[in-house]
């Protein structure tokens, strides 16, 4: 759709007319539109700034908007015309047909069609699994028959485990991150598991952590700790509101970690661990999650970390507090058996939702002081500020 209101202010002044999409674009997009300068004297060049004001009008809302050109000259030829692009974000909160006034190069006016735009969804409420072990956007059951046989299959067995994050700080070693996953080994329908209900309960699972010193000299890791586990959960599927403290599940394994090393820097041990899940509160407002971890040593600890009891103790305990799905602070303590040498973890997290919901991940914030971030210094006492993102916390 073509407007120009303003006509020609001499008989042979260039005339500017803005013409718009002839599609409607959505809100809290960017939209281009063109200026059309049309010259019906000898060859010239007009220049433009770097932005246009402009203004969008909609009943009685109004909203400013800077417009960009494309390039700042037009070269006008003797008796032609010209195009430049001109770009700008519609308001989030923008719909319907909305006139764009701009007031240079001369006052113009256009229409605009625009559709609202996709709506923000925070992410959903966690499932017992998720709260196992980290709060995850899950597939809804409408959309799993789209799914073909193979899809199905791993995202019906595969979840995450512990957090999975990437942090950096000024201290030394500066990034750490942590991957994990589970993966339930038997069919949720098959003969065993139709026999014998709770061995869906069933699975390994894998989590690495490493610190990397990525602003040193060929960035090298400083110590990365693998941990495979065959483990066992066993979760309610009743998280309707209620008051007071309640029984969400279990979950027991047999773990190994070691740091893949040898000679005088390695570490390795075993240990099983059983967690139970506990939850107080309404899990759709402000809620606290507990879980305690209580663990023996299996084996012998070897001679490199034989001592690494009096620093890890015998379990550790987090404290997860948070409203829904949105802002939550994390907290992991653990202390020595001898009642020192303790440590603690804090990280606080906020979906990336608000971010016009582009990115399906959290924003975090950790905060590590105690012995034995890494399992190279296990009874070593170090303290790091860090901030980065998180996939599942």
């Amino acid at each position: 759709m073509l407007f120009a209101l303003a006509g020609l202010t001499a008989a042979r002044a260039a005339t500017f007319v803005l013409q718009a999409p002839s599609t409607p674009a959505a809100a809290g997009t960017e939209v281009t539109v063109e200026l059309i300068a049309l010259n019906p004297d000898g060859a010239t060049t007009h220049v433009l700034p770097d932005a246009l004001e402009g203004r969008l009008v909609g009943g009685e809302r109004v909203w400013s908007v800077p417009v960009r050109p494309a390039r700042a000259g037009i070269d006008l030829p003797a008796g032609g015309f010209s195009r430049v692009p001109l770009t700008l974000t519609l308001p989030a909160d923008a719909s319907g047909r909305l006139v764009l006034e701009l007031l240079q190069p001369q006052r113009l006016r256009t229409v605009l069609d625009v559709e609202p735009g996709p709506e923000v969804v925070s992410p959903p409420l966690p499932t017992p699994a998720d709260l196992a072990g980290s709060e995850v956007v899950r597939q809804t059951a409408a959309v799993r028959p789209a799914l073909t046989q193979l899809q199905r299959y791993y995202a019906d067995h595969f979840s995450p485990h512990e957090p999975m994050y990437f942090v950096f700080g000024d201290e030394e070693p500066a990034a750490k991150f942590q991957l994990s996953m589970k993966y339930r080994l038997l069919n949720d329908q098959g003969p065993l598991t139709t026999r014998f209900p709770l061995l869906r309960g069933l699975h390994v699972a894998y989590t690495q952590r490493s610190l990397w010193a990525i602003t040193a000299v060929s960035s090298p890791f400083f110590d990365t700790s693998y941990m495979p586990e065959l483990m066992f959960q066993s979760l309610t599927r009743d998280l309707r509101p209620r008051g007071g403290l309640r029984w969400v599940g279990w979950q027991a394994a047999f773990q190994h970690e070691s740091n893949g090393r040898d000679g005088a820097d390695s570490r390795s041990l075993n240990y099983f661990y059983f967690r139970p899940l506990l939850a107080l509160g309404d899990l759709q407002g402000w809620h606290v999650l507990l879980r305690p971890k209580l663990q023996v040593y299996a084996g012998d600890l070897g001679d490199e970390n034989a001592d690494i009891k009096r620093y890890r103790g015998y379990g550790e305990v987090r404290a997860i507090i948070g409203k829904g799905n949105r802002l939550a602070l994390s907290l992991l303590g653990r202390i020595g058996d001898e009642f020192e040498k303790g440590s603690l973890q804090v990280d606080v997290s906020y979906p990336t939702a608000f971010m016009t919901g582009n990115f399906a991940m959290y924003l975090q914030l950790q905060y590590w002081v105690g012995y034995g971030e890494s399992l190279l210094g296990y009874n070593r006492r170090s303290e790091a500020l860090r901030a980065g993102f998180s996939l599942a916390r």
